[in-house]
């Protein structure tokens, strides 16, 4: 076990695969004790911070400050999870309940409360808060995730989303030689006739619905062309990192793996819609780098890419490959933004068209729709010229 600094904390790090029960039946210390004991000193640190400014070029950092439970409770009428901002660039984030890990948002650890025995705190300071979508998912032990979607007062507005689809949302399965297994995908058609028109090929189908309730209400506006959407759900395989997830999303998790879903999609998939004028493959977090990798390894039947939140490391980009590529992260995810601004520069210094944004936020789905959307309507109208 070792103690690493992440953005300003000292945390305790551990091997792979190891549990912290197996750490105390072999009566060694378990991450929650060396986290328990190195809270003080980072609580010490958060509350310098509180006082201070951001340093340039940093867009967030952990602060705190002791808060009366008279103050936090009242916090919590409208469930267990609350988020506020506050000082104008503070924002928090509190959790009653066993302690929950936060996995969209900002990702680091929530700190116990002193004296209250139920209650979880964040507190971070982040820069240009005002116009900030930040969506903050907290996922109990055993439980259900919890999200609440936090806007900043001079945030954009939020993307129109359809209550109800005018087009078709249909899940099936079917039996794939490649995976040995029977693997559910998920098929958006916008309204209308089957005609020729882009295919984006979605990674984490499971989350396809939502993505299609974007980017509905813009085709039929007119600002997005007709675009199918179609999404193989990912594995379903828990365990340590990386998961079954990762080991087909991430060539060099386990490249066996990946070469056999990149043939499931390639090969077992995408056959089944030959009205597709061009295939766009596109991701979030693990699955960007699916959505990079597959367009690089099959240049002749993937013609453009998204990769949102990539974390592929940034030599395995193949710059031989000219496809145009949008990449996008959020600022309170800086390892995210890091890889995406450094696969740009792979793509400017090879001559490759694609653009890299960065949004007021951190790693979840609402800028993923929002980015999604921007991407496929920037490839259609000027990178895929017969879909206009």
């Amino acid at each position: 076990m070792q103690t690493i600094e992440f953005h300003g904390d000292q945390v305790a790090f551990g091997e792979a695969g190891v549990t912290d029960e197996e750490r105390a039946a072999a009566g060694r210390e378990t991450l929650a004790q060396r986290n328990q004991a190195l809270l003080r000193g980072n609580r010490r640190r958060a509350r310098r911070r509180y006082a201070q400014d951001l340093p340039a070029g940093q867009d967030f950092a952990r602060v705190w400050r002791r808060r009366a439970l008279a103050e936090l409770r009242p916090r919590l009428t409208g469930g267990p999870l609350a988020v506020w901002g506050e000082d104008d660039d503070v924002l928090h984030v509190l959790w009653q309940g066993p302690n929950a890990r936060l996995v969209s948002g900002v990702l680091l650890p929530m700190w116990p409360v002193k004296g209250a025995g139920d209650l979880w705190e964040l507190s971070v300071r982040v820069r240009h808060l005002d116009r900030a979508v930040v969506g903050v998912t907290a996922a109990p032990p055993g439980g259900r995730p919890v999200e609440l979607v936090w806007h900043g007062p001079r945030a954009g507005p939020a993307p129109a989303t359809a209550a109800r689809l005018a087009g078709t949302l249909v899940t099936r399965e079917i039996g794939s030689v490649h995976l040995g297994e029977r693997r559910a995908i998920t098929v958006y058609r916008p309204p209308g006739p089957i005609r020729p028109m882009p295919l984006c090929l979605l990674a984490d189908g499971q989350a396809a619905g939502s993505y299609a309730r974007v980017l509905e209400p813009a085709i039929l506006a007119g600002a997005l062309p007709p675009v199918i959407l179609v999404a193989p759900h990912a594995a379903d395989v828990p365990g340590p990192y990386p998961d079954g997830r990762a080991r087909e999303y991430l060539p060099y998790a386990d490249p066996r793996r990946f070469a056999a879903h990149l043939a499931f999609v390639t090969g077992e998939v995408l056959p089944g819609f030959p009205e597709a004028s061009h295939v766009i493959s596109a991701g979030f977090a693990d699955g960007a780098g699916f959505a990079l990798t597959a367009a690089d390894r099959c240049p002749g039947r993937i013609a453009a890419a998204v990769g949102l939140s990539p974390g592929l490391l940034p030599q395995l980009l193949d710059t031989s490959v000219r496809v145009p590529r949008y990449l996008a992260a959020g600022t309170l995810e800086p390892g995210f933004l890091d890889c995406a601004r450094s696969l740009a520069a792979r793509l400017r210094g090879a001559g490759i068209a694609h653009r890299c944004e960065a949004w007021i936020g951190g790693h979840d789905g609402y800028w993923w729709r929002v980015h999604l959307l921007a991407a496929l309507t920037w490839l259609t109208r000027e990178h895929l010229p017969r879909s206009r």
